[in-house]
């Protein structure tokens, strides 16, 4: 049995070899990157009905350097994709909302570090024990199953930082 496992890794490595370091997408040995810090352009919040793959909008909020080259300029607008949504559900877990696919101009997506997520209010930490202490009174215990956690919301004056790894390809 040991004999036809290694024959059938020997063929799978003869006909389907491991890519070298220069032909993958990112370069793992580079841990230069650029912060890019930016803001929503308008609040959002998840009370109001969304739908993955709506784009929201940001604006960047600083000057972006590379060595003293400017690569991207403060205001410059950059949309970003809703790309799931999870809503809140019994016993306070809250909405979750991951954002990802920023669009910045002159950067390609392979580039970036991409993903943002924005979490509401947790209630769990004391619906839990709520919960167990009223267990013991008949059916008292299971109306906390209706407390629901809170909604995900980005302001206006919240900052967001994604990360651009310029010698990523």
């Amino acid at each position: 049995m040991n004999k036809f496992i290694g024959v059938i890794l020997l063929i799978s490595a003869l006909l389907f070899p491991i890519a070298n370091a220069e032909e993958l997408d990112y370069n793992y040995q580079s841990t230069f990157f650029v912060p890019i810090k930016m803001s929503i352009t308008e609040d959002f919040s998840t009370k109001t009905p969304l739908n993955e793959g709506e784009k929201l909008q940001f604006k960047i909020t600083e000057d972006v350097f590379i060595n003293k080259s400017k690569i991207l300029e403060k205001g410059t607008l950059v949309n970003a994709t809703i790309e799931t949504i999870i809503t809140s559900g019994m016993n306070g877990f809250p909405d979750e909302v991951i954002l990802n696919r920023f669009e910045i101009p002159g950067i390609k997506n392979s580039q970036i570090r991409n993903e943002y997520i924005k979490t509401g209010r947790n209630r769990c930490y004391w619906v839990y024990p709520l919960k167990w202490a009223l267990t013991p009174i008949p059916f008292v215990g299971s109306l906390t199953n209706l407390i629901k956690g809170g909604h995900a919301q980005i302001k206006t004056d919240d900052i967001i930082t994604i990360y651009y790894y310029p010698e990523w390809k």
